[in-house]
C-alpha cells in the first residue's frame, strides 16, 4: 500500500451549523479503521488540513470534504505519495485559534499569518503546522 499525504485549505461556511468537537469524534471513530492519521487547522475562518493514508482511503475522504457544505473555497494545496507520516498517531488533532502565540509561530515563516493558498509553499505549510502542535499544545486537541 503506498502511504499518501494531502494537504488542503478551505473555508468555513458560515451559513452552515459547525460543532468542531463532533467533527473531530467522527474522526475518532472513522480514521483507525481506514488507518487514516492528520491534523486540522482551525482559526474560526479557514480550514488547513493534512490527511495520511492509503491513496485510497485519502481520496475517498477528501472526496468526501469537498462535498460537505461547510467547506467553501477548497482548494487542494498537494498530494503525494511520502516515506512516512508526519502524524503517526493521531487519528486527526486539532488545533484551533489564532492567538499571539500562534500567529508567532506563522508570522516566522510568512510575511503574514493569513495562508494564500494560491502561494503558499506546502512543505513551508508542513513546518508551520509541526511547530504549532509542539508550541501552542494548550490549542491542540488530539483524537488517537
Amino acid at each position: 500500500m503506498n502511504l499518501t499525504r494531502l494537504v488542503y485549505y478551505s473555508q468555513r461556511n458560515p451559513s452552515e451549523d459547525l460543532d468542531i468537537k463532533a467533527l473531530i469524534e467522527t474522526c475518532k471513530r472513522n480514521n483507525p479503521r481506514l488507518h487514516l492519521t492528520g491534523l486540522l487547522h482551525y482559526n474560526g475562518d479557514h480550514f488547513i488540513q493534512v490527511i495520511e493514508g492509503g491513496r485510497v482511503e485519502v481520496s475517498a475522504l477528501y472526496h468526501r470534504i469537498s462535498r460537505d457544505p461547510r467547506h467553501s473555497n477548497i482548494i487542494l494545496l498537494s498530494c503525494a505519495d511520502v516515506r512516512e507520516r508526519m502524524f503517526p498517531t493521531w487519528s486527526m488533532a486539532l488545533h484551533q485559534g489564532m492567538d499571539e502565540q500562534t500567529r508567532r509561530v506563522f508570522l516566522r515563516y510568512f510575511s503574514t499569518d493569513v495562508v494564500s493558498p494560491e502561494t503558499v509553499n506546502v512543505d513551508t505549510l508542513l513546518d508551520v503546522l509541526q511547530d504549532l502542535m509542539m508550541e501552542t499544545p494548550t490549542k491542540l486537541t488530539i483524537s488517537v
